[in-house]
């Protein structure tokens, strides 16, 4: 009997438990297999991407020490190769001759320059966990004296709205003495170099259709150059935005607007006071800040300690609340650089009646204060507004004026106070007109409901 079964087990053959294990067995060591392939692949890959990477660092050495000390720059190029896209970064710093670094972007003073100190980085795509890039470095003498012990060097930074080297500006020494003027490379950096010591020069910056944070088309900085040292100046400089403003067309019709108006910009760089200029629309060069410019009519100032250097009546963002009336500060309005804006400056407008007789053809405004909600305006002398001959027609005028509370006077010149108006007076806007004879008063609100 036991031989029977024995040979009947024989028989048999494997059982589904056995082939279940087998198959099992056989596909751990296969995932291992592939497993270990596939790590060998990706190791030749990252081997060979690195060596390729190392050869390009290697070759952009080679590519600097070609240049001149004064030509090579940072920057950024990608190479595709075998499939691979490579990032080949450089980066450019000055040392001193105390072994320092020296950046254009920044201001003071240090000691001469002595050498380039150049770093290449090259990553690429795709890149293996935990891969580091591949770098390369190198120093760079000048290959002829740039220093005279007993003269200094001005290094220049010059850089837009972004943060980036603006090239191709024109770098000039005032006074001169003898230094040539220069331009920026593309990192936005200049050199003049061999400069006589003095205490004070004057650097400029110029270049078509650009400005700076103060919308200055040349703007300057003043440095002091010591024998065997290094001075630095740093300018914001951008293409301009051109601000194309219309005023007072918060009412329909024709309004006059003062002859000498100035409108404030707003931004997070401060305030700037735009100077006054015919026609309406008015058209300004604006630094192209991406926050944009809030604009108001006037010469707005925030507060200060000194109350002659304060003037808040323009901003309706700062008259005192009467709910449900409130102030509000104009949206911020931003353009491109080199691009151009077209926007709204809302204003205060006046019609005036019984104008009658030719003696007395101008029109003049001087802010009084004391309206209800103004918050005043402290410069002395008082804002005063002039407009020009031929503002009065047929006995009638409609003008334009900042925020805030007005006396009107008729004059026989620009600017005279001759006669006050204290009738035939009428807001346009939000408004009204407050007390009798001499204290006769127009306030121009521009609190609305929300």
């Amino acid at each position: 009997m036991h031989e029977q079964f024995s040979a009947r087990n024989e028989d048999a053959g494997f059982t589904l438990i056995e082939v279940v294990v087998a198959m099992l067995v056989f596909a751990i060591i296969a995932t291992g297999f592939l497993m270990t392939l596939t790590a060998g692949l990706v190791t030749t890959r990252d081997t060979r991407t690195r060596i390729v990477a190392a050869n390009l660092a290697s070759q952009q050495i080679d590519l600097i020490r070609s240049q001149d000390v004064f030509d090579v720059t940072s920057s950024t190029r990608d190479i595709t190769l075998n499939g691979d896209t490579f990032h080949v970064d450089v980066e450019s710093t000055w040392a001193t001759a105390s072994g320092a670094t020296a950046s254009c972007d920044t201001t003071g003073s240090t000691d001469a320059l002595a050498y380039r100190q150049v770093t290449v980085k090259v990553t690429w795509d795709n890149m293996a966990a935990g891969a580091r890039p591949v770098y390369s470095d190198t120093s760079l003498a000048p290959s002829s004296k740039i220093n005279d012990p007993s003269r200094g060097t001005v290094l220049v930074s010059v850089i837009d709205s972004a943060g980036v080297g603006v090239s191709g500006a024109t770098v000039s020494l005032s006074p001169s003495n003898g230094v040539a003027s220069v331009t920026t490379d593309s990192d936005g950096c200049a050199y003049l170099l061999k400069v006589p010591p003095a205490a004070s020069y004057t650097v400029g910056v110029s270049k078509s259709n650009y400005v700076n944070e103060q919308h200055l088309a040349s703007p300057t900085a003043t440095v002091t150059v010591s024998a065997g040292s290094t001075s630095q100046a740093s300018f914001a400089y951008d293409k301009a935005t051109t601000f194309r403003l219309t005023y007072a067309n918060n009412v329909v019709g024709a309004v006059a607007l003062p002859t000498n108006l100035t409108t404030t910009a707003m931004s997070t760089y401060g305030n700037s006071q735009l100077p006054a200029t015919t026609g309406n629309p008015k058209t300004f060069s604006l630094y192209p800040i991406p926050s944009g410019y809030s604009l108001v009519a006037g010469g707005y100032a925030p507060p200060a300690e000194d109350v002659t250097k304060t003037c808040l009546a323009p901003d309706p963002g700062e008259w005192l609340e009467a709910p449900p009336l409130v102030g509000k500060r104009p949206d911020a309005v931003a353009g491109a650089p080199g691009g151009t804006v077209n926007a709204s400056v809302a204003m205060g407008v006046v019609r005036l009646t019984g104008l009658t007789g030719t003696t007395n053809p101008y029109l003049t405004a001087v802010y009084a204060g004391g309206g209800a909600g103004d918050p005043g305006c402290g410069y002395s002398p008082k804002p005063t507004y002039t407009f020009a001959n031929g503002t009065i027609s047929s006995g009638t005028a409609t003008i334009a004026l900042p925020y805030g509370t007005w006396k009107l006077y008729r004059g026989s010149s620009s600017g005279s106070l001759g006669t006050q108006l204290k009738s035939g007076i009428t807001p346009a806007t939000t408004g009204a007109v407050t007390g009798t004879g001499a204290a006769t008063v127009v306030t121009l609100d521009p609190r609305v409901a929300p």
